[in-house]
């Protein structure tokens, strides 16, 4: 089941790809585009919120400390540190 709600969370980031890169290509007047995209946000967000119900509440946190901008930007910085290191060598 965690397995499966891993897959929905990162599924849940399609609706936002399909807003930016779909929808305005898409021969509909603009109404049914202003309608198409709420809707679209709605079914991430539920596509989401069902991911984490499935994950749990322990997973769940683990990634979201993962995914926390202190801790990418940690991670970058390092990386880059070693990147440097790498080619003055």
């Amino acid at each position: 089941m965690q397995k499966l709600g891993l897959v929905l969370i990162i599924l849940s980031f399609s609706p936002w790809l399909i807003i930016a890169l779909v929808i305005p290509f898409l021969p509909l007047s603009v109404a049914q585009k202003a309608l198409l995209i709420p809707v679209m946000l709605v079914v991430a967000e539920l596509i989401f919120w069902l991911g984490v119900l499935l994950v749990g509440k322990e997973l769940a946190q683990k990634y979201r400390r993962y995914l926390n901008r202190r801790h990418l930007l940690m991670r970058l910085k390092r990386f880059w540190r070693r990147r440097k290191r790498k080619t003055t060598n």
